[in-house]
């Protein structure tokens, strides 16, 4: 199970890491200040650098290990939750997701979408990162993968929120297993 994976080697993934470069272009979408959701927070380096931004962050990680060590990292807590348990109404005026809803499977995604939409402002800015392919699976860690395609992405996305806008962009990087991966990420706007 891939919370299993996360919390049995917590403390490598956390030591190993450091901020997303597509970071500065989400917060600088954000409404300066603003109060931020992060799903997935692993290590906590992006969440120091949008706390270090000067926004009011509520940092969330499936992860009870990854969880406490992200909470000493940025000296408040993180919450343990997964996405399916997101409640929130009106509340955010970004949600950030690098490379966490990725995990989520494939029938509970479309959901999870509506629950993120219904968490923001309007206005508000959601950016998500995923890997893509054509079927749900595991990776060579046993770590569980949506990977779904740019297109699947547009559609559950569409389909399960009101977007004033939303984009999708593609890049080849890497991950923790240090494959090369294939990326999609979508930005989006609640209407």
């Amino acid at each position: 199970m891939t919370i299993d994976f996360y919390d049995g080697n917590a403390a490598d993934y956390a030591a190993d890491g450091g901020t997303n470069p597509r970071l500065p272009g989400f917060l600088a979408q954000c409404r300066p200040g603003g109060r931020i959701l992060e799903l997935g927070t692993g290590g906590g380096f992006d969440a120091r650098a949008i706390l270090d931004a000067g926004f009011a962050l509520d940092a969330t990680d499936g992860s009870a290990e990854l969880a406490a060590i992200a909470s000493s990292r940025l000296g408040q807590t993180v919450k343990v939750m997964l996405f399916n348990e997101l409640d929130a109404v009106g509340l955010y005026d970004g949600v950030y997701a690098c490379a966490a809803l990725t995990h989520a499977p494939r029938a509970d995604l479309g959901a999870v979408i509506g629950r993120i939409h219904r968490a923001m402002v309007p206005g508000g800015i959601v950016w998500a990162s995923f890997k893509t392919g054509t079927a749900e699976g595991q990776d060579g860690l046993g770590r569980t993968y949506n990977y779904l395609s740019a297109a699947e992405l547009d559609q559950l996305w569409r389909a399960n929120g009101t977007w004033a806008k939303l984009t999708l962009e593609s890049w080849l990087g890497s991950a923790y297993d240090r494959r090369p991966t294939e990326w999609a990420a979508v930005t989006a706007v609640a209407g």
